[in-house]
């Protein structure tokens, strides 16, 4: 079985087929299948600075340019990034001259960072061994923590020890004699949280437009669970001390608002159609449900976008800096 980056959870539930750790996975399968083809490589969101004009690929550079800035990365100083991606932000780090390395849970991302001469690792973060340990400057984790948990994992109280077993790993992987030693991580919280029960049930059991509703369906399409407020302040406060948090959550609408669009504009034109078609067959013949699923949520009810939309966004994507706790 492929290892990923979530912990272990049951893959059903007596209400219905359940998102399970690989449906993690199969999504990052057809991001890697799809979004490329419209020009999109980076999963995370860009930072607008409050301007909905900025142009999209600026937004994503300031965004990465933000979070290395924030840790200090220059050259010379070793960067472990867990969840890489597509390697953006590691291709940052090496015009920097500083030494990256990633993990992630996708063969195509591994693949792709590989081509562009990037050093990335197959590796869940919870198999990161001694090799690792007392190596690095700095820690990013750009977007990977929602899918650390499952629903099921938060139902039967497990989300504050896999948050705290998190960053005791990424302590131990900081070198303690470094002069940096920081830490950094983009994630989406919980404003409303869903009850975890609701997410172990078809969308379909509740009212078309609810919380509950699109919470179901993002759970089955990308798999995971996100921290509540301050969950993650608790949890990681034996091992890092938050020095400042950005709220990205603006950032984050403009971004899917511009995934929307490139999306839709590629899948519904002749040529984008047929790309899309043949390169997602093989993908289509393997996952075909999780295919429909995460089209679905995307295109038909538009959970991801609804989750930061205003006026009442029921998520809030946070940007926290940290200090290593000696």
């Amino acid at each position: 079985m492929k290892r990923d980056l979530v912990e272990k959870s049951g893959s059903e539930h007596s209400g219905g087929e359940q998102a399970s750790p690989d449906t993690v996975v199969r999504c990052y399968s057809v991001f890697d299948k799809f979004f490329p083809t419209c020009g999109l490589l980076d999963y995370t969101e860009g930072m607008y600075y409050g301007d909905p004009n900025t142009p999209y690929d600026v937004a994503q550079q300031n965004q990465i340019n933000y979070v290395l800035d924030q840790v200090g990365v220059a050259r010379g100083v070793r960067v472990l990034e867990i969840g890489c991606g597509n390697g953006t932000l590691l291709d940052e780090v090496r015009r920097r001259g500083a030494q990256g390395i990633g993990v992630t849970i996708s063969p195509e991302q591994v693949a792709l960072c590989t081509r562009r001469g990037l050093d990335v690792r197959l590796l869940n973060y919870r198999d990161l061994g001694e090799d690792f340990f007392g190596r690095f400057d700095t820690v990013i984790a750009n977007g990977p923590i929602e899918h650390f948990v499952q629903a099921e994992d938060a139902a039967n109280g497990r989300d504050d020890a896999i948050y705290t077993r998190f960053f005791e790993i990424c302590h131990r992987a900081i070198d303690p004699a470094s002069t940096n030693r920081k830490f950094i991580n983009t994630t989406i919280n919980f404003v409303r949280p869903p009850e975890p029960g609701d997410l172990l049930k078809s969308p379909g059991s509740f009212p078309r437009g609810s919380d509950a509703f699109h919470y179901a369906w993002l759970a089955r399409a990308f798999g995971g669970w996100y921290p509540k407020l301050g969950q993650l302040e608790a949890c990681g406060q034996r091992h890092f001390t938050p020095r400042t948090t950005l709220d990205g959550t603006y950032d984050y609408y403009l971004t899917s608002e511009e995934w929307l669009r490139r999306i839709q504009a590629e899948m519904f034109s002749l040529r984008g159609g047929l790309k899309f078609l043949n390169g997602s067959l093989k993908l289509l013949a393997r996952h075909p449900k999780q295919l429909a699923t995460m089209l679905n949520c995307m295109l038909v009810t538009q959970s991801w976008n609804w989750q930061f939309r205003a006026p009442n966004p029921p998520t809030r994507l946070l940007r926290t800096t940290w200090d290593y706790v000696a």
